[in-house]
């Protein structure tokens, strides 16, 4: 059962693998484009868990202590392959040459690294890129919650597309978000306006992430998961 709705964004007539037939058929050219024209619109309601980490996944505290002995100032890695939707240009703006000689260093930007190498690049990371690509959602974004790290959203449909228990979380809490207009432009600018957020604004996200930690990782000590799960059925059914 865990494993069935481990990979579940919505449980309901128009769910993620609908969306992803759509895709493969590349009948849109984009996400807006889809969402427009789909008579089943993104999320309204339904049951939304999205794409929680793996159990293999250490959960590392998202303390400000971490944060300031990380390593890395950004984390992101990505594939080769194209992706639908447009969504290719996006994936791989971070990799230009210009952009990453713009962004503070060191940063762990490029294609993908054998897995203990990327793992040990991840958990020494403050912020970890959450970058839209088949579809509006990423696994990147809720490992980066478990490894600590705070993460950078670039998808403008994933809050209204595949939020995770929204009714225990609100993204925008935990989660900083570029636009994909902003991000696309101006890349390096974009991420650049990290370097300017207070340390309070900082020390508030890395509470948030310590809280989401517990809802959405089942292996958390603390982990509110099986109370999450049931909030969020409960919030469905019919009043």
């Amino acid at each position: 059962t865990y494993r069935f709705f481990r990979n579940a964004t919505t449980a309901k007539t128009h769910d993620d693998f609908a969306c992803a037939e759509l895709a493969q058929r590349s009948i849109y050219h984009d996400y807006a484009d889809l969402f427009k024209e789909s008579k089943y619109t993104m999320t309204t309601s339904g049951f939304s868990v999205g794409l929680l980490p793996e159990h293999n996944l250490t959960v590392v505290e998202a303390t400000y202590q971490k944060y300031s002995t990380s390593k890395n100032w950004i984390f992101y890695r990505t594939g080769t392959e194209p992706s639908l939707h447009n969504s290719t240009k996006f994936r791989l703006a971070p990799l230009q040459k210009e952009v990453l000689q713009k962004l503070p260093q060191p940063s762990s930007i490029g294609h993908h690294l054998p897995s203990d190498e990327w793992l040990k690049e991840l958990m020494s990371s403050k912020f970890c890129l959450a970058i839209r690509g088949d579809t509006p959602h990423t696994r990147a974004l809720l490992r980066s919650v478990a490894a600590g790290c705070i993460p950078v959203v670039i998808s403008d449909y994933y809050p209204k597309y595949a939020p995770t228990f929204p009714s225990s979380l609100d993204m925008r809490d935990f989660c900083i978000f570029i636009s994909e207009k902003d991000f696309i432009d101006d890349p390096a600018a974009a991420l650049n306006q990290l370097t300017k957020l207070s340390p309070q604004t900082i020390r508030a996200k890395l509470r948030a992430v310590r809280f989401a930690q517990r809802v959405v990782a089942g292996h958390h000590p603390e982990t509110l998961l099986p109370a999450a799960f049931a909030k969020e059925a409960l919030a469905q059914q019919p009043s």
